[in-house]
């Protein structure tokens, strides 16, 4: 089966990781890819992610978008439709893509405008979409101006509508979608955890006198919550609570005014670096309002690092399961958090409960799972 995929490069996002467990498992059964990469960026250098995969099975196509920023396009537009509009020359591209490459399915990942024009091209060649949630997008623009939170949840619910089938990280990513999207419940969707490459699940060791390290992981953004991290930071300080306090982000000049002085901000990291990353940590603080998932805390609970994550991320019902709920909890009480905070930082993972979370979280095992959706998704072309 050859599958298309939306694929990105970057080291912090989600998705990449999602998506290399995933290319990682199917590609040794004998499927082939074909990457489609939008990208603004007008200089970038070769993508090292994916050297390992031969062209051959993993075919990557890459069309550059700087000349039409989707916030640019959003200032010249009042409709949905004509957003669509602006960006007809990139839709032909993608079905030119499609065309040549003959995908039996596509498989996006997430919401965003970029899964959204693919999805356009690919209703028009008609291609079966298989769609795998990564963010809710009417969750994630929460803040930005009535009119363009609509135009973003037309965008949202377009997606899904054109997709034969839904892959949902969670419950609480499905009922979201379904009561603040869709308005309605969804026949055709699945609820799998984002898998945990083989890298985070072998034996490891954390580092010693790394008890009081704690550490945030992810993009600054609104929902993701991570100014309460700085204040569990700032409160740990004023109790006295000896520790450092690290976050590994994308730099920014609205994270240099945002950011107390004293936490350690680190540049996004390859899998292997974040492995050896958590294991120098005491505990990885997770304070989304709302996640899908998590694939951070995930990472770094799978190698034994305690985690703190809010109850709103889909990762909490993964660490309810296993019985880790001492993991979770409500980010509005701040007293609260910082206690927990100092009561989990070096605090050691049973292995009946690591074991549990490979069960769970397993790459191989997920992706049997998406590969059979994927082919009963392909099947559903007419």
């Amino acid at each position: 089966m050859r599958i298309a995929v939306n694929v990105t490069r970057d080291f912090v996002a989600g998705i990449t990781s999602t998506n290399l467990n995933l290319l990682n498992h199917l590609l040794r059964q004998d499927h082939e890819f074909v990457g489609i990469e939008l990208t603004d960026r007008i200089y970038m250098k070769g993508p090292v992610l994916f050297r390992s995969f031969a062209p051959e099975i993993f075919d990557h196509h890459i069309i550059n978008l700087h000349h039409l920023p989707i916030a640019k396009v959003m200032r010249q537009s009042k409709t949905l439709g004509e957003v669509q509009a602006k960006y007809k020359p990139i839709i032909a591209m993608i079905r030119a893509i499609l065309r040549d490459t003959k995908p039996d399915c596509v498989l996006l990942n997430g919401t965003s405008f970029i899964p959204w024009l693919i999805s356009i091209a690919a209703q028009r060649e008609n291609i079966p979409v298989l769609l795998w949630y990564a963010g809710v997008l009417t969750k994630e623009v929460e803040q930005y101006p009535h009119a363009k939170r609509v135009i973003f949840t037309a965008m949202e619910r377009s997606i899904v509508r054109r997709a034969a089938n839904v892959i949902f990280p969670s419950g609480v990513a499905k009922k979201a979608v379904e009561t603040m999207v869709m308005k309605k419940k969804l026949k055709s969707g699945f609820v799998i955890p984002n898998p945990v490459a083989a890298t985070f699940m072998e034996s490891s060791v954390a580092a010693p006198n790394s008890e009081r390290n704690i550490a945030a992981v992810g993009r600054y953004t609104g929902i993701k919550n991570f100014d309460r991290f700085f204040e569990i930071h700032k409160r740990l300080s004023e109790e006295g609570w000896t520790h450092r306090a690290t976050f590994v982000t994308n730099p920014s000049q609205k994270l240099a005014n945002a950011a107390p002085k004293d936490i350690d901000i680190l540049p996004p990291m390859t899998a292997e670096e974040l492995k050896q990353f958590f294991l120098t940590q005491g505990l990885i603080i997770c304070p989304s309002r709302f996640e899908t998932f998590g694939n951070a805390p995930m990472e770094a609970v799978c190698l034994g690092i305690p985690v703190l994550v809010n109850k709103a991320m889909g990762c909490a019902e993964v660490l309810e399961r296993v019985g880790l709920s001492n993991m979770v909890i409500d980010f509005s009480d701040i007293d609260a958090v910082t206690e927990r905070v100092k009561h989990l930082a070096g605090q050691h993972i049973l292995p009946a409960q690591r074991n549990a979370l490979y069960r769970e979280l397993d790459y191989r095992v997920i992706g049997e799972r998406i590969e059979d959706i994927l082919t009963a998704t392909a099947a559903k072309r007419r």
